[in-house]
């Protein structure tokens, strides 16, 4: 019988180095996790809203790494609106993720290797963890699957 894997639990394989064990078909992205992924950032987005004035500043992202640097982006304008977590795009890597992607894969390959990792420190600091079949090479699908499993629960 085939046991069906949580997200928790999912994650703390990868994380745990044991992501040979994690049968890579049946957590990629779809156009359903974007919009499960879309309302999971909402919520939070909601929650984190202690004044209700629909935007997010410094003082209610404290402590949340991901919102921070949100804010500290050079295009930043000092808040963030609910806007400014929805997905961009229904594709189910996201334009940002793809973006970047498609920057540091500089062979053109469909696969970041460690070497063309190294213009990501973040991707470079965690590529063993990223790689999720272990074959050396990060893929697309493999980053979404990562950044997918990272958005807040509801």
């Amino acid at each position: 019988m085939a046991m069906r894997l949580t997200q928790p639990v999912l994650m703390a394989l990868v994380l745990l180095g044991m992501q040979s064990l994690v049968p890579l078909a049946p957590v990629l992205a779809s156009p359903h996790h974007i919009q499960i992924y879309g309302r999971r950032m909402e919520a939070l987005f909601i929650r984190m809203d202690l004044n209700g004035d629909g935007r997010l500043e410094s003082g209610e992202v404290r402590g949340r790494p991901y919102f921070e640097r949100r804010l500290q982006r050079p295009d930043s304008r000092g808040y963030l609106l609910l806007k400014d977590l929805r997905p961009l795009s229904p594709h189910p890597s996201g334009q940002r993720l793809q973006k970047r992607f498609n920057q540091a894969d500089r062979n053109g390959d469909g696969r970041i290797d460690r070497h063309e990792c190294q213009s990501l420190p973040w991707l470079s600091r965690n590529f063993v963890s990223f790689d999720l079949d272990a074959d050396g090479g990060l893929t697309l699908k493999e980053l979404w699957t990562v950044q997918r499993s990272l958005a807040p629960r509801h």
